[in-house]
């Protein structure tokens, strides 16, 4: 189980440099909103994360990999995206008070709606990528395929742990950029987050589209 672990956290490292529509939206969470709400939104992309894996290893990915289904998180994500983008790029930034008992009333102060809302959001952000199924269920089968259920367990842990651990420091550092930065120029960072996940869209949607044939390119004979 060690070996499966340290595996699982030699594997963690490369994927947390992975660019996507879950890392720009912990960055502007935690920009905006607060440490705590990035980490919210940080959880629930962990948990999209580990039923994907689990799936995955459990012998689901037969269903994970059908086109049909595949083709309907894959339309049914990019339009996630697109909401949430547009939501980003329009949403008026109000001035927030910045003494300092604001911080202590943040942690006092929990909105359970607002908790499950942030993790809400990470979840479907990333279990609604049907590319990122078809990487997790790579990353298993080579890393974890043909082992007990104990080491899959220890492999899986070990991959969230690093990234996991990753994204809490992502939304711990772009929160403490927020106390030098103006409302403006938040505001302006929310458009930019919103243009970012617009691109994700469409590059998702695209994707789709050409991997099951929807659409053809006209530049690939």
């Amino acid at each position: 189980m060690i070996t499966s672990f340290l595996k699982g956290v030699m594997i963690g490292f490369p994927c947390v440099f992975m660019l996507g529509p879950a890392l720009f939206a912990i960055l502007q969470t935690s920009m905006d909103k607060g440490f705590y709400s990035g980490m919210q939104m940080a959880f629930g992309i962990a948990l999209s994360d580990i039923l994907i894996m689990v799936l995955c290893f459990m012998g689901a990915n037969a269903f994970a990999q059908n086109i049909t289904f595949q083709i309907a998180i894959g339309i049914g994500g990019s339009l996630f995206m697109v909401f949430y983008g547009l939501y980003l790029f329009f949403k008026k930034v109000h001035p927030k008070p910045r003494h300092k008992d604001r911080h202590l009333e943040l942690k006092v102060n929990i909105n359970w709606a607002g908790v499950f809302s942030e993790m809400g959001k990470g979840f479907f952000l990333n279990v609604m990528n049907p590319f990122l199924w078809l990487w997790w269920f790579a990353v298993i089968s080579a890393g974890a395929g043909g082992g007990s259920l104990a080491q899959g367990i220890a492999f899986i842990v070990g991959i969230e742990v690093v990234i996991l651990s990753f994204d809490l420091l992502k939304a711990y550092f772009a929160n403490k950029v927020t106390h030098i930065l103006t409302d403006s120029t938040i505001h302006k960072i929310n458009k930019i987050a919103g243009v970012l996940l617009l691109g994700c869209a469409i590059v998702l949607l695209v994707r789709t589209l050409l991997v099951y044939h929807i659409i053809s390119c006209p530049f690939v004979m």
